[in-house]
């Protein structure tokens, strides 16, 4: 097995040299080191077209996700073309291996538009919302109000758990008479959006902050034994959203956190939203992306395979009546 790979100090430079947010270097490079491990494992000191290949299969063989493969295909490919773009160009490169994009054109693994986890129904939400109203009591638990103004939230404005975790009290503001809730989404660098407050949501958050009573600037916080709070994390929203739904509606793969952002979509389309409507709700770059809710909710209402059905299983009662 090789000890050190001569990618290794090249991933660093190439590392180094992009212009991405700090969260995605660190992916980019923890994926390049699992591609680096499996040349070292195979004594691949550089990696032809075939090997490259084989790796890509390695990776469905070992069960991983289309969309993992996918990701991982598309770093290999930008960190080959970018070794080849910079080869001699002062970077260190000094093998001629490198002159040649090895990667250039090599399938990574087709991913079908849809969603992978299923939305809840009208009734399994209002199950959850009523089994997560906090109570007022002798204790107050303040994470069970924290969770219950989360799940609003994300049930009626479809939050992802990071805009959840980037949330502060300043961010909530009146237009035109409008509770709103300004946001830093997916990929941008700064609150330019926001979601609308309904009364319900609204009065859940001041339920919360009222029994918080900390100068915490953020709006959701972990609590725990610390005296000093802390914001909270995208984990533990994670974490207390799916304790919540598989407490109320048992456990079941299909569902998860993200769930609630799909139940916020399904919701707008079934009540007659449009799908520019549901696109702006969910801050969706390109509606074909909202479009996937739609052909969701169509196939559902086909009523193809009970046709089909009912016309065989006709046949095969006329055909028992004439015996």
């Amino acid at each position: 097995m090789i000890k050190y790979h001569p990618l290794e100090e090249i991933k660093d430079t190439y590392l180094e040299n992009l212009d991405l947010k700090h969260k995605s270097i660190k992916d980019y490079g923890l994926l390049i080191d699992r591609y680096i491990n499996y040349l070292k494992r195979h004594n691949i000191r550089y990696a032809k077209r075939s090997d490259i290949i084989g790796y890509r299969d390695s990776m469905w063989k070992d069960g991983l996700q289309a969309t993992t493969i996918q990701k991982q295909m598309v770093v290999l490919k930008n960190f080959y073309k970018w070794i080849r773009i910079h080869n001699g160009l002062g970077y260190g490169f000094e093998e001629d291996v490198y002159k040649k994009d090895v990667a250039e054109g090599i399938k990574g693994a087709k991913i079908e538009k849809r969603y992978r986890k299923e939305a809840l129904s009208l009734e399994q939400a209002k199950m959850l919302m009523s089994y997560s109203k906090p109570v007022v009591s002798d204790v107050i638990s303040l994470s069970d109000f924290r969770n219950y103004a989360i799940l609003l939230l994300m049930l009626t404005t479809g939050l992802r758990t990071i805009e959840i975790a980037r949330a502060k009290i300043s961010d909530i503001d009146t237009i035109n008479d409008f509770k709103v809730l300004y946001i830093q989404g997916k990929g941008k660098d700064g609150k330019d959006n926001f979601v609308k407050l309904s009364v319900p949501v609204h009065q859940a958050i001041k339920d919360y902050l009222y029994w918080r009573a900390d100068d915490n600037k953020y709006l959701f916080v972990s609590h725990n034994f610390s005296i000093n709070l802390e914001p909270i994390k995208v984990d533990t929203v994670r974490h207390s959203m799916k304790k919540l739904i598989d407490d109320c509606l048992g456990s079941n793969r299909r569902i998860s956190v993200h769930s609630l952002r799909h139940t916020c979509a399904t919701l707008s389309l079934k009540s007659g939203n449009t799908l520019e409507a549901t696109q702006q709700l969910l801050r969706h770059a390109n509606i074909e992306t909202t479009l996937i809710y739609a052909h969701h909710l169509n196939r559902l209402k086909d009523d193809t395979v009970e046709r089909i059905t009912n016309q065989l299983f006709e046949t095969n009662k006329e055909e028992k009546n004439n015996i």
